[in-house]
This record gives structure tokens, sequence and C-alpha cells, in this order.
């Protein structure tokens, strides 16, 4: 073990088992350096959200959860509140608002006091908000931007908060975290941060690949938690566009949408060969007798998880670039990439009439990801990370 001392600040309880990719990846992330490093994570947790799962807490010497109640409930709670509901009538995106919780910023400044991290992890940009608390500690910020929201439309009054945010955080953070070389980019026009680090997601790799080619009668499946904004949008899209064109040669396909949170316009859209599930508590049934796994996203940054899982998992895939994006595969080789509803179903058509192309890609797709996937690997880039800061600030372990 390094004897380092790691203290994460997340907006959420992370779980191996999270119903959106974030969550899950946090988890794994946390859980692999807690081998050889010494862990602590203080949490925002909202009051519909499952506590941090036991076997992270198991890994962790400390573990904190701080409530993260809804605005405005009642007239009571609104004045309670009244601070991050004058964030929100000022234009605060409700993320950067619904996460400003009184009380946190004090629990961050006394475990830092008392347990005197080497490094403080901070888990997505909304989270920078809390960095300020950290005046005072000798430890080394890294603040890791799963997703800049500039990737995405944004109102004027929101797209300012985000940009005075991420300024703020790289101005605190001693590097910023980017999963994509466009993000990097990104990152760097807007904050000027002098130290932006691309360190790729991992995922988990079950101990043996799933069906390749899926159960009939022939299922199109797209994961994903639809309280992501690009992922409603893709799921509409496919729902109104893309199916409709594979139906028409394949009537005997099927969609399913999976994940939680799906809107009422998603919803609506069931029948007709379409299944939208919800949440469900274990994704593998679905991924293993799916044919084809999809991800037509046109929006949103980073890196999607649901994509990485589909590659550990063995499953042949059809994605647009944009949610290929951070992986170093190869269209036709590891995947199909398409953009454009036409040739995203024909793309899909042309998997659905060819098992053997099926189970080629999906082969190719798991010995993929059996080498460039691993979170021991993705561990051992960010204790690089934190060595190389912690000589550049003169910091030692448990100093």
């Amino acid at each position: 073990m390094s004897g380092r001392k790691l203290l994460f600040l997340t907006p959420f309880p992370p779980r191996l088992d999270g119903h959106h990719g974030g969550s899950r990846a946090v988890a794994h992330l946390l859980s692999c350096l807690a081998e050889r490093n010494r862990v602590a994570l203080l949490s925002l947790r909202a009051e519909d959200e499952p506590p941090v799962e036991d076997a992270v807490k198991r890994r962790c010497e400390i573990v904190e959860e701080v409530p993260r109640r809804l605005i405005g409930l009642s007239a009571r709670r609104a004045w309670t509140e009244r601070r991050r509901v004058r964030m929100l009538l000022s234009g605060s995106p409700g993320w950067i608002a619904g996460t400003s919780v009184a009380g946190f910023a004090a629990r961050i400044s006394s475990v830092a006091r008392s347990w005197q991290p080497d490094v403080v992890q901070v888990e997505f940009l909304v989270m920078a908000q809390y960095l300020r608390a950290l005046d005072g500690c000798s430890a080394a910020r890294v603040l890791v931007d799963h997703d800049p929201p500039f990737r995405s439309p944004l109102k004027r009054r929101a797209a300012r908060a985000w940009r005075q945010l991420s300024r703020a955080g790289a101005e605190r953070a001693d590097a910023v975290v980017v999963f994509t070389e466009r993000d990097r980019a990104l990152v760097a026009s807007l904050t000027g941060a002098p130290r932006i680090v691309r360190i790729p997601l991992g995922t988990e790799l079950p101990l043996a690949p799933l069906d390749p080619l899926g159960q009939p009668p022939p299922r199109i499946l797209f994961v994903g938690s639809f309280a992501h904004r690009p992922n409603v949008e893709a799921g509409q899209r496919l729902i109104e566009s893309i199916f409709p064109r594979v139906l028409a040669e394949r009537p005997d396909a099927r969609l399913i949408l999976v994940g939680a949170d799906p809107p009422r316009q998603l919803r609506n859209g069931a029948g007709d060969g379409v299944l939208v599930t919800g949440w469900v508590e274990d994704v593998r049934r679905y991924l293993n007798e799916a044919a084809v796994v999809v991800a037509p996203l046109t929006a949103g940054g980073g890196m999607r998880v649901k994509v990485l899982e589909a590659l550990a998992a063995g499953k042949p895939v059809v994605a647009s670039p944009l949610a290929l994006e951070g992986l170093d595969v190869h269209s036709g080789e590891h995947v199909l990439a398409a953009d454009g509803d036409e040739p995203f179903a024909e793309a899909v058509l042309s998997l659905l009439d060819d098992p053997e192309r099926r189970r080629a890609l999906a082969r190719s797709a798991r010995s993929w990801a059996e080498a460039n996937l691993r979170w021991d690997a993705t561990a051992a880039e960010y204790e690089r990370l934190y060595a190389s800061l912690l000589r550049d600030t003169h910091l030692q372990p448990g100093a």
C-alpha cells in the first residue's frame, strides 16, 4: 500500500449497482484505489437515492453522507432552502443549486483538518463549488470533469453559471481530469487550466462474455439513465426515426429501452415492438438477450459507460461517433460507427441479417475491452498523477 490518503467528494452515493454510469464508475475507481491507498468518502445523498453500497463502505476508512433535500416541496422547505431558491431564480442550473447544500462544506473542512488527506478528488464539475472549503488544507486537489456541460445546448444564464464554476474549479484545482481529447481542448479553451490530464474510464469485465447473438426475436437494446437529457434525445430518435426503418425490413425486431426515470414522451412510445422498462435491478439479462446494443447519441461529453459495459460483455455495438469518443476502437473491427438515422438503421440491419458478423464483432469487442478497459490500469494512471502532484508541491504522504 502506498500510504496515500485520498478523500473523495461525490454528488451522489457511489454504488457498483448504481442507476447511472457515473455512480458505477466512481464506485469501481474508488474500490480499486482502496486496494493500495487509504480512502475516505464524503457524499451528498438525495432523499430517493440508496446509500453508499456496503462493498464500497468496507473499503473506506471514513464514509459520510449529507442529505441533499429537494427544493420547495413546501413553503417551509422553500424558506429553509431559500439560498438555493435564490440560486435557481438567478438562472443557476438546477444541478448546481440542488447540490449546494448547507453544512457540506463544513464537513469537508472538518474531515480535511482531522484526517489530513494527501489528495482530495472532486468527482463531477458540479462539486467544484466545494473546493473553497479546502482553503488552508495542504492536500493536492484533483477535479474530475465527467461530462463538460458545454457539449450540450444550454440557455445563456446556465452557460454563464457553468463557465464561472469551471473557471473557479480550474483555479482551485491542481489538476483537472477529463476522459476525451475533445473535452481536454474544450476545458482548456474555457478555463486556461495549466494541467489538464486525460485518463479514460475503465469498466468491470464479466468473467465470461455474454451471448454474442442474443435471443429471438432480435432485440435492439439501448441502456442509459433518462435523467440525462442526451439519453432522452437518443431514445426519442430510436423510437421515432431509427427503429421504424429497421422494423420496415425486420418486422420481427424489438426495441428495448432500459434505464431509470424514462420521461412521458418515451413511455408513450412503448408498443409496436418497443418496450420501455424503466430501472431494472440487473441489466445483464437484457444485455445477454440483445442482438445489437445501440448508442445513437448526438449531445454530451465524456465517455459513455453504457458503451464500455457492452464492449466488455462481448456484445455487437452500433454507436454514433460521439458515443465512441475516448475509445481507440475501429469501426468494422470492434464496433460499427454510424451517423444519421438512415445509416444507423442500415448498420443495425446489417448485423441482424448476418449472425456470423455479429459474432465476430462481439468477439473483437471483448478482446479489445480485456486489453484496454481494466480498472486497475485506470487506477494506476490516477496514482501516477497523484505522485506527480505531490512531487510538484513538495508534499509527502502523511504530511
